[in-house]
């Protein structure tokens, strides 16, 4: 358990080391994605939350097509707002069309509103612009003085 605990944060830092642009994948070409997943998936299991949300991150990152549906019960099952807010992000960030059509979903029917905004903010700048719409915050009035 410890040795993939160690191999799970080398990894988390080899990836979040390497430059990123839209054309380019996050893994080196020579990295096992399987193994990586394997791994990543293991510590989505593990009970610290920060781990957790750092696995779910990265499986976003890396676009895992495998992570699709653990991330869908994430997203729909925890009780952690920052967990599920991460697995939306994550589902949005890999495009597939359950996870994408599960975000929206998210943003009409969850529980939390915070998880809505966000839902609706991920999916909106990741997914599809224009499908939501964003109220403008309104500049503070301040009342005369006398």
């Amino acid at each position: 358990m410890k040795k993939s605990l160690v191999l799970l944060a080398s990894l988390l830092v080899i990836a979040f080391t390497i430059p990123v642009t839209a054309e380019e994948s996050v893994l080196p070409p020579n990295a096992n994605k399987a193994l990586i997943e394997d791994n990543l998936f293991i510590g989505m299991a593990n009970d610290n939350p920060g781990l957790q949300r750092s696995c779910v991150l990265m499986l976003g990152k890396i676009q895992s097509s495998r992570a699709v549906v653990p991330l869908m019960a994430i997203l729909h099952n925890k009780t952690n707002d920052n967990l599920r807010v991460a697995a939306a992000w994550a589902l949005c960030r890999i495009g597939d069309a359950r996870g994408v059509y599960a975000v929206k979903m998210a943003v009409k029917f969850d529980e939390s509103t915070k998880v809505q905004a966000t839902c609706a903010w991920y999916y909106e700048n990741l997914v599809k612009q224009g499908t939501f719409s964003f109220a403008q915050p309104e500049a503070p009035v301040l009342a005369a003085t006398k």
